[in-house]
């Protein structure tokens, strides 16, 4: 391939991530087609976090729209942010964290890889991890694959399993900080407004999201992103509890009961009003059924006692 058939946009939420600016930097500098790649960049920042400046992009080439931290209501939340605002029909869309690293020529390897699955394909994993201060990225030949867990709090969460592939393998789980597909993906499953202050389910939702809609996941046969999994360097989102108050709890309640509902978890009983909005729009689909996505996957969720989770929850908080 001699070029890119499109642009690439690359989509960073980063809520006081001192790494987002190197990552932006590694990303257009190990780029093979540089003119290709758009960064969209939302920053929840406070007056005190250094200034994000990306003078060695052209302006043309950053999208960055800076928040104040305490309007920040989640990484799910974010991402529906950087769709809606700063997304603009490029045709290839990568989705990472604002602490990631790249290999050389990662445009053309991702843009190679994905061109040999159907368009309605993503390929998506938990990236291997990288060293804060460290050129070195791991040499490995295994990669992440995305297995199921068990629940936490009434979510289904993911874990991860080293493996050596030969080719992209088909696999039913998404994660949030490794996504690349075409754009138009997120036209047939759109990032979804009413999910603020939720972490835990946002993986498994969109998951099961693209599973109904006929949607494929593939892990990818070679490490090509990296992230940064320690958090101790930097702030999280978690810090604006007693800075929102019962707010940043009643969000997190009402999207942890809008997931229930998509996903047909439990019975939401007199929330279900409160919760509903826009369900056509960002709900299941209607190609493949939820049931079939649980089996496939082996999650059993009829062993939690969602009447007690939603008990404790609703008890602590003050719903009006």
């Amino acid at each position: 391939m001699k070029n890119l058939h499109g642009d690439i946009f690359v989509s960073i939420a980063c809520y006081r991530d001192p790494e987002v600016i190197p990552t932006v930097k590694d990303a257009y500098e190990k780029a093979r087609f540089k003119e290709n790649i758009i960064f969209g960049i939302y920053a929840q920042m406070n007056e005190s976090d250094e200034k994000i400046e990306i003078d060695f992009v052209d302006e043309r080439q950053v999208r960055l729209m800076v928040v104040s931290n305490e309007r920040a209501r989640g990484p799910a939340y974010a991402r529906y942010v950087i769709y809606k605002k700063l997304y603009r029909n490029e045709l290839y869309y990568l989705q990472i964290d604002s602490h990631t690293r790249f290999v050389e020529g990662w445009d053309l390897r991702l843009v190679d890889m994905l061109e040999k699955l159907n368009m309605n394909s993503v390929i998506s994993t938990y990236p291997v991890g990288y060293q804060l201060n460290s050129n070195v990225l791991p040499n490995m030949k295994n990669v992440n694959v995305l297995k199921y867990k068990g629940m936490r709090e009434g979510v289904p969460v993911l874990r991860s399993v080293g493996e050596r592939l030969e080719e992209p393998r088909r696999n039913y789980f998404w994660a949030a900080g490794y996504s690349f597909c075409y754009g138009a993906i997120f036209k047939i499953v759109p990032f979804d407004p009413n999910l603020k202050n939720l972490f835990w389910g946002e993986e498994f939702l969109m998951s099961l999201r693209f599973f109904t809609h006929n949607i494929k996941v593939y892990t990818p046969d070679e490490n090509i992103v990296f992230t940064l999994w320690a958090r101790d360097y930097r702030h999280t989102f978690w810090e604006l509890k007693p800075i929102i108050g019962e707010k940043f709890k009643i969000y997190g309640f009402l999207s942890f009961l809008r997931l229930c509902e998509i996903c047909k978890l439990c019975d939401v009983g007199i929330f279900k009003d409160k919760i509903s909005k826009n369900l056509e729009k960002y709900g299941i689909g209607q190609r493949r059924t939820v049931e079939e996505f649980y089996e496939r996957v082996g999650i059993d969720y009829k062993k939690t006692d969602y009447k007690q989770i939603i008990s404790n929850f609703y008890f602590s908080l003050k719903i009006e």
